[in-house]
């Protein structure tokens, strides 16, 4: 028997015996009737004693009142020097019966699994891993289209930047871009996207300050050689200068900023 424990009736102190027990022996013998309970389940529900002294020491309990307790308030079944509880016999038939029906429908689930054939096990298997790999790349690529095109308020311009530039595939052509990320959350991805203005020119990107600033790229609009020669002491880029001034980077910028 698993359970290692039973239940503990919460009116059990109404019982008329346990009334009639309390009344002559008080709690001491109301707490002795329970550790004899808890004795009796672990022995399934029977002890032959030869004499109340033993058991009483076990029970660290005075042999008097545990005699009393066993034998004078129809708490317990005596017969030929062993005793048992009926309470018990009940609960103890009532935790077998439960766990020979588990054992049951334990049996019935493995044999219904063993019963499936094996193909079906596999390709409810491969279906359950991934079930997106049933789907060619191309029409995984087009589903992707649908939910880009299906978010509002992004214009036409980026949503089609935003799709050409996360579906290029992999060498291998198994898989694009986007899959190859941990998460991705198109809906997210798109608007931010959009706000930081991705795969767009420096003069789209800010047009109220491309007339006063002039943007130069490293080895598309000059050489590294031709950067340290107007920047001698460059360490980091990119480089700023002032109306043909060279300030330095962008630290220096700060402190010729605050000086302006």
């Amino acid at each position: 028997m698993k359970k290692t424990y039973f239940n503990h009736d919460s009116n059990a102190r109404n019982d008329i015996r346990i009334i009639k027990l309390r009344a002559k022996l008080g709690y001491e013998g109301y707490g002795v009737f329970w550790s004899v309970l808890e004795l009796l389940f672990s022995e399934e529900n029977k002890l032959c004693i030869e004499d109340y002294d033993t058991l009483a020491f076990g029970l660290q309990c005075d042999p008097i009142i545990l005699k009393e307790v066993i034998e004078n308030f129809d708490l317990f079944v005596v017969e030929d020097n062993c005793f048992y509880s009926k309470r018990l016999n009940n609960h103890i038939e009532e935790i077998n019966n439960k766990s020979n029906k588990a054992k049951e429908n334990a049996s019935k689930r493995w044999n219904n699994a063993n019963a499936m054939p094996k193909e079906s096990k596999r390709i409810a298997s491969i279906s359950k891993v991934n079930k997106s790999k049933s789907k060619s790349i191309e029409e995984r690529i087009l589903d992707f289209k649908k939910s880009i095109h299906a978010i509002d308020s992004i214009s036409k311009e980026d949503k089609d930047n935003f799709f050409l530039y996360w579906t290029e595939k992999n060498k291998s052509g198994t898989k694009f871009r986007a899959e190859l990320q941990r998460t991705f959350d198109i809906n997210l991805r798109l608007k931010r996207w959009a706000s930081n203005g991705f795969n767009k020119k420096e003069k789209d990107k800010f047009p109220d300050y491309y007339n006063e600033f002039t943007y130069k790229k490293l080895d598309r609009d000059f050489t590294r050689e031709q950067l340290f020669e107007q920047f001698p002491g460059a360490r980091t880029f990119p480089q700023i200068r002032v109306d043909g001034e060279a300030i330095g980077g962008y630290t220096e910028f700060l402190t010729y900023s605050h000086g302006i």
